[in-house]
């Protein structure tokens, strides 16, 4: 009869130390992967004085001003910085967006405003602000679920969420709503 060869006890060290070999190497090759990868969080191309205009049968609809932007071609986004938008009815001026950053989808036209953003009609006499507003540019609507202050000549309402023409002629706000009534003509919209 033949006796069972019994393998040598391994060590708790000896396991522990390939395992660390293991881990290390691991790590070693991972860092490679990354290295070799492209950085999403970069675009591919930086602009300085970015501008973007829309126009529909000759006439320019919105012009977009940046003072920085990073392309993101593949991912058709482009990130802006101090960001300017004008908006035109029958090539007048007829209001403008103005926010710290955003972003605009350059296949569709949407663009999303955020941080600090005020968005005023001269010939309306409007001002709202909020935190962020997005242009829906197939419905050619300012919307944004966020809380927004809108003043008016005679008042002052407040409320969450928001939908209105580009030229601020008409404005909903969706819920909690509050108003603040002012004296017709006494009180002018601050720029």
């Amino acid at each position: 009869m033949k006796k069972a060869n019994n393998p040598r006890p391994v060590s708790l060290g000896l396991i522990l130390a390939l395992a660390g070999l293991l881990n290390c190497w691991g790590c070693q090759n991972a860092d490679k992967l990354e290295q070799a990868a492209p950085v999403s969080s970069r675009g591919e191309q930086k602009l300085d004085k970015f501008s973007m205009v829309e126009s529909l049968a000759g006439k320019k609809q919105w012009e977009l001003e940046s003072a920085q932007a990073e392309v993101f071609e593949t991912q058709k986004r482009t990130k802006l910085n101090k960001i300017k938008l004008k908006f035109f009815k029958d090539d007048k001026l007829t209001s403008v967006l103005i926010a710290e950053k955003g972003f605009i989808n350059t296949e569709t036209g949407d663009m999303e405003a955020i941080g600090n953003v005020v968005f005023s009609s001269e010939q309306e006499q409007t001002k709202v602000e909020t935190d962020k507003l997005n242009w829906d540019n197939k419905r050619k609507k300012i919307v944004t679920d966020s809380f927004v202050k809108e003043t008016r000549p005679g008042g002052v309402i407040t409320g969450y969420g928001l939908e209105a023409e580009p030229d601020l002629s008409r404005s909903v706000i969706k819920r909690e709503v509050k108003a603040q009534v002012t004296p017709e003509g006494k009180k002018k919209v601050e720029k």
